[in-house]
């Protein structure tokens, strides 16, 4: 093993790369994951692709030669990892369920030392050796699902986690336990939770001064830790966008973001003594959506907004990190930079940087030599020099709405449109790699992404707009979008198709019913087209609150359910529609293509149809994903000729 992961890293560090003239190979899986250093800065921990599964490879800083590793045996797979001290490394276990490709992570924790030793599950439901190989010790299995809180800078053998009861109900009331890296003994600090879904702020000693969760109703509840009790803080008294981050210096007040009485969501300060909140940053334009921690956890450094291309605000110039980081981001300008991991003296630092023609790309900083030094790749075959510029754009909707998003440029001449709408859909688009959007780019079509109202990243009301407006007010932004691209010559009326994933398939199938003489064809995987069946089945309603953000976002009228549902309304189809599903996915039910499948035969409609056996919401398998993209080009070709 170790030597098979030893001549894998020498392979994929050569410069001469030979792949196929097709651009399938964009879907490859990763080779590497995750850099991060240890404590002491001698050694790296490396995340790799090995024989199809990730592990981790321990590399000696000093002469970049391999000194350990850990590969899970079975179908266990290395997952989020951390340093605990200079010698040892926690990890999430991931598995490979047999009936589906996607990994999954059941709470499981792993500790092993960088030599490979000592390899032990420290927390988790499985108590027999026969789970991760005879060479493990037997144990009392945990039914429960950890989530690491504070990694105990102090302590050498333990850590803070969070442990959350399995059931079935949505309850999901956690308690709070130090954990022994070394052999999995739990001591218990706190008496569980006031709240579900909680989320504990601790201070640098690793007490608890903070909770925060979501009620069934799906409202945010925030308790302050008053001796040996909770004081919960008035719901007045903080926004709907509340995100607990971490105590400033003093320990007397809590960073958050949030929109306290303001539309956008901005940093505040909570003070623990009156429960009261302190707006310090609030942009302009959009809300702040990436929060840069120190290595600690104990301290922000800087905040990241994405209005068109992403930008920072800097809090902190005092602190070595913002320094370092305010240095990275001059030497890569106009890119992403993120600092993964850094020295306890903070010498030594793991930096990832990435773009739209980059998915990731980490260097190693020396600070005192003011040095960089390139290490992985994510992906090694693939070429920047290759790839396709992304630009954001923005216009006015006709009702009077700021609408953003992105254009690729493909590459030929009068290269016909893409339409890539994103799923949620209160989520949004930003500007980064997407596999996607360079396949199609490279195979001569243009990519139009649009954050319609409903994305999130806009502020409150701009969201809200989208509620229970999915099938309206949702596909109107996306037409006017294509209509702004054709008025600024970017793209062509009549040469368009509209494509998406989740909620994507879905304004795909809606967009062909709402405008049936706009695009020219409609693909849709994992899609959601029938609101009711959304309320009755699906992992949402697993959640405590899944009712609750049912109701908020497409709302109980049945009759506008009905309407903005694509299975009642095939009859209206008239363009060619390409649709797939994965069988085993969990959160959008197969179900919901079969029942427009049934739909369509019923209204004499033809369509193109591709399941996926062991595919849940999304592809997980690169050939899968291959197969998926070869028949969406294929389809492409033949109706935007």
């Amino acid at each position: 093993m170790k030597k098979y992961l030893a001549i894998m890293l020498i392979y994929t560090l050569m410069t001469t790369v030979c792949f196929a003239n097709k651009w399938d190979y964009l879907f490859d899986s990763a080779t590497y994951h995750s850099v991060k250093i240890s404590p002491d800065g001698k050694h790296l921990a490396v995340a790799v692709n090995s024989e199809g599964k990730r592990a981790l490879a321990f590399i000696s800083r000093e002469n970049m030669k391999m000194v350990g590793s850990a590969k899970l045996p079975g179908k266990n797979e290395v997952g989020e990892y951390f340093w605990a001290n200079n010698e040892r490394v926690v990890i999430k276990i991931n598995q490979r369920e047999p009936w589906q490709e996607q990994l999954v992570y059941y709470g499981e924790l792993f500790a092993v030392d960088l030599d490979g030793s000592r390899g032990e599950l420290i927390y988790g439901y499985r108590n027999f050796e026969s789970s991760l190989g005879s060479r493990f010790k037997k144990k009392e299995g945990t039914m429960g699902w950890a989530d690491v809180v504070d990694r105990l800078a102090d302590e050498e053998r333990h850590i803070l986690i969070k442990s959350t009861p399995y059931d079935n109900q949505g309850d999901r009331m956690p308690g709070l336990y130090k954990l022994n890296i070394y052999n999995g003994k739990l001591k218990k600090l706190v008496m569980g939770s006031p709240v579900p879904y909680a989320d504990y702020i601790t201070n640098s000693n690793g007490d608890v001064k903070v909770v925060t969760g979501i009620n069934k109703k799906f409202n945010r509840e925030v308790h302050l830790r008053k001796g040996d009790s909770w004081q919960q803080v008035p719901t007045s008294n903080f926004g709907n966008k509340f995100w607990p981050l971490t105590l400033d210096e003093s320990e007397e007040n809590l960073f958050v973001i949030d929109n306290f009485n303001q539309d956008k969501a901005g940093l505040f300060k909570l003070n623990l003594a009156s429960g009261t909140l302190k707006k310090i940053i609030t942009d302009k334009k959009v809300d702040i959506n990436h929060v840069k921690y120190t290595s600690d956890g104990h301290s922000i450094y800087a905040l990241g907004v994405d209005d068109g291309f992403p930008s920072y605000y800097i809090l902190n110039n005092e602190l070595n990190e913002a320094k370092v980081f305010k240095g990275l981001i001059a030497a890569f300008p106009g890119q992403t930079v993120d600092i993964t991991s850094k020295s306890e003296n903070g010498e030594i630092y793991i930096v990832r940087v990435s773009s739209d023609i980059e998915a990731g790309q980490f260097y190693l900083y020396d600070l005192k030599k003011n040095k960089l030094k390139k290490l992985f790749k994510y992906y090694p075959k693939v070429k920047s020099k290759q790839l396709v510029y992304t630009d954001p754009f923005e216009f006015k909707s006709s009702d009077g709405l700021t609408i953003s998003g992105y254009f690729t440029q493909g590459k030929s001449k009068n290269a016909p449109l893409v339409v890539l709408v994103h799923g949620g859909p209160h989520s949004r688009d930003y500007w980064e790699y997407s596999a996607d959007v360079q396949y199609l780019a490279l195979n001569g079509f243009s990519v139009m992404q649009v954050n319609f109202r409903g994305s999130a990243g806009f502020g409150h009301n701009f969201q809200a707009a989208g509620y229970e407006n999915w099938g309206s007010l949702i596909q109107q932004d996306i037409f006017e979008a294509y209509q702004w691209a054709i008025k600024s010559g970017k793209a062509k009326a009549g040469k368009a198709c509209i494509m998406g994933a989740s909620f994507g398939a879905y304004s795909a199938v809606q967009s062909a019913i709402n405008y049936p003489d706009t695009y020219q064809c409609a693909i849709g995987y994992a899609g959601v087209y029938d609101l009711q069946l959304l309320s009755e089945k699906g992992d949402i309603q697993r959640l405590g609150f899944g009712k609750a953000y049912i109701k908020e976002t497409i709302g109980t009228d049945s009759a506008r359910i009905a309407k903005m549902s694509p299975v009642h309304h095939a009859q209206q189809i008239k363009i060619p529609l390409m649709l797939a599903h994965g069988e085993e996915d969990q959160q959008v039910p197969y179900e919901h293509s079969l029942r427009l499948k049934a739909s369509l035969d019923a209204a004499n409609k033809p369509y193109e149809w591709h399941a996926f056996e062991k595919e849940n919401h999304g592809f997980f398998d690169p050939d899968n994903k291959k197969q998926y993209m070869n028949h969406v080009l294929a389809f492409l070709k033949q109706h935007l000729k």
